[in-house]
């Protein structure tokens, strides 16, 4: 029996301490104080209705021994058999072996009042933890959080309140708190809304926190958190967030705030596991790359703020799938407050901003700027803007885009072959493009003829056009258009059009003295000939997604290299580095890299060595 005992209580003893007000005081209120009580004064004056009472002792003096149960006389009497005449419970049946060994292990712990692995009973009388001086019930608490008045001098998470393993909301917020938020956070599985926003919170996220999976609210808002974000905190696919009431008034929670910190790297592509979101918030931080695609799959997003960080890349068609992407306004008391619909300022944004932004249920046209809920100022967009936003996009930086130096307005001549006079004028005037022809050798078809014509000399039906980004469309009917990027040159009176086919298609205006021009030849060039000069051409398509054509000119036989640099200066591809001939030469880029892997959208430079020649040029790829 003893050795039983003994091996009972070690046991028990790895696991916690005997708590005597809730498992020894009711063994004695069940079985004993129905004699010892008031003070004994029928059963040997000893009185087990309190602990103060029992450590007094009786007439026979110590009941308990504390550390020492078998020479205790209590445990004496309740292990005396039954019929002995001082068997106890006098009255009663024998305790069971589960209460006799509790009472056992409780002595041999030092007969505690309160046993030191607790620290403290809450206000509903079950075992808490003391946390900033107040005691919470372990078990019954469900909330944390405001009106909790965190002390000053608070500067770490205390480790108790992971104890509170029935939390439901946690809210520690614009404290003194700093250091990584512990791992430890994982045991709040019951976890629905976590706040730990306003804080010196340090260190990167815990990848722990996907683990809280019925989380509806993540708040890390305004701390000092750094690294990328966890591919686990894509897995918490009940985050969503939204409005809900509150005394007068409203609130907006987000689904998920990781705004103000110092968070890295890109934003990850399992960001469209989070298909409940309601709101998304990663401004001020530093975060890089282009958006995911899958961002624009969240259709239950009512507000995007990616504002103030280095994304790059473009804005693709898809954002006009974010069909609920409209802003939020709450209020409280006699006041509002708005959280925009989509701020993307700030960042290094390229391309042109798609026409289906302007799908989005946003109030494009609100007159007061102060009430916009949309922000695109601080990039690299280029124009046209999008109907929706001519007039509000902001201030943008256009030096990477394709070069608008001269208009396509006005009279051009396009020679058919090499060396004759033009044959055929394009006029381009209100977004329409005639075309006129002369066929008669006598006339000359010299400047006086082509400005002797006006527009009932064109041929029937001119075409649309547009010029956008130094970019031609024509429609040329039939669903067909004709598209070329537009290089200008002697002061804007010469267009090179690139053509893959020819290589290049010079246009001239009405006019011109081809010797103003540094003696260029006028008409198209003759790929059978040996070039006159040196020449990089601009890549065509441009922009281009995903393949371009590059051409160029080498007037006599060298060692070529043609090379690709991001705008760091970095190499991305070699695309020629060999000995060539002379002629005129294309090569393609199909937006790999030295390892055929993709690249990402964005601006990159182009380099032409050949013999002691050196060229470079821009483009812009598109995704």
């Amino acid at each position: 029996m003893k050795k039983y005992l003994s091996l009972i209580l070690i046991v028990s003893g790895l696991f916690c301490q005997v708590d005597y007000a809730t498992q020894i005081q009711p063994i004695f209120n069940n079985n004993c104080i129905s004699c010892h009580a008031n003070g004994g004064a029928y059963a040997g004056f000893l009185d087990l209705s309190s602990y103060s009472e029992i450590m007094e002792g009786g007439s026979s003096g110590n009941a308990v021994l504390p550390l020492n149960h078998s020479n205790s006389l209590l445990y004496n009497r309740i292990t005396l058999p039954a019929s002995s005449q001082q068997f106890m419970p006098k009255l009663g049946s024998a305790l069971s072996q589960a209460d006799i060994d509790l009472i056992a292990q409780w002595v041999d712990e030092g007969a505690l009042e309160i046993p030191t692995d607790v620290d403290c009973y809450a206000a509903d009388s079950t075992e808490g933890v003391e946390i900033w001086g107040n005691c919470y019930s372990i078990n019954n608490t469900t909330q944390l959080g405001f009106p909790i008045s965190i002390p000053d001098s608070a500067s770490v998470f205390p480790q108790e309140i992971f104890s509170l393993t029935n939390l439901m909301l946690l809210s520690l917020n614009y404290s003194n708190i700093s250091g990584p938020i512990p791992s430890e956070i994982s045991n709040l599985t019951k976890l629905v809304t976590l706040n730990l926003s306003n804080n010196q919170i340090s260190g990167s996220i815990p990848p722990e926190i996907g683990d809280l999976d019925s989380l509806f609210s993540l708040n890390l808002s305004s701390n000092q958190l750094t690294g990328e974000i966890p591919l686990e905190l894509l897995s918490l696919t009940n985050l969503e967030g939204g409005v809900r009431g509150a005394m007068l008034g409203t609130v907006f929670e987000h689904g998920l705030n990781l705004s103000s910190n110092m968070l890295s790297g890109q934003i990850p592509e399992n960001i469209g596991n989070l298909s409940k979101l309601k709101s998304i918030d990663f401004s001020s931080n530093q975060l890089t790359g282009s958006l995911p695609i899958q961002l624009y799959g969240l259709q239950d997003l009512l507000s995007l703020d990616l504002s103030d960080n280095a994304l790059s890349g473009e804005i693709v068609e898809e954002i006009g799938n974010l069909i609920s992407l409209e802003g939020v306004v709450t209020i409280a008391h006699n006041s509002s407050t708005s959280y925009d619909a989509l701020d993307i300022s700030n960042n290094q944004f390229i391309g042109t901003i798609p026409q289906s932004i302007c799908d989005l249920p946003i109030e494009w046209d609100n007159d007061d700027s102060s009430d916009q809920l949309y922000d695109f100022a601080g990039n690299q967009f280029c124009p046209e803007y999008p109907s929706c936003i001519e007039s509000s996009a902001g201030t943008q930086d256009t030096s990477n885009c394709a070069p608008l130096t001269s208009p396509i307005e006005g009279r051009w001549l396009a020679p058919s072959i090499v060396g004759a006079q033009a044959n055929t004028m394009y006029e381009f005037i209100n977004d329409l493009r005639y075309t006129y022809y002369c066929s008669s050798d006598t006339n000359g078809c010299d400047s006086t003829y082509w400005n002797s014509l006006d527009l009932n000399d064109a041929i029937p039906n001119p075409n649309p056009y547009t010029f956008i980004n130094d970019t031609l469309t024509v429609d040329v009917f039939f669903g067909n258009t004709w598209q070329r990027f537009a290089t200008f040159e002697c002061d804007g009176d010469v267009v090179s059009l690139s053509d893959q086919t020819n290589s290049e298609w010079k246009w001239y205006r009405v006019g011109l003295d081809a010797s103003e021009c540094e003696n260029q030849e006028l008409g198209l060039p003759n790929i059978t000939n040996i070039p006159e000069k040196f020449k990089l051409t601009q890549n065509y398509p441009n922009p281009f997604n995903p393949t371009t054509s590059i051409s160029y000119d080498l007037p006599k036989s060298s060692f070529v290299s043609l090379i690709i640099y991001d705008l760091k200066g970095k190499t991305v591809k070699m695309l020629a580095n060999s000995l060539q001939s002379s002629g005129y030469k294309t090569v393609q880029w199909n937006s790999t890299n030295q390892n055929n892997e993709p690249v990402p959208a964005g601006v990159y430079i182009y380099e032409l060595r050949a013999g002691k020649s050196r060229q470079t040029k821009k483009m812009l790829l598109l995704k």
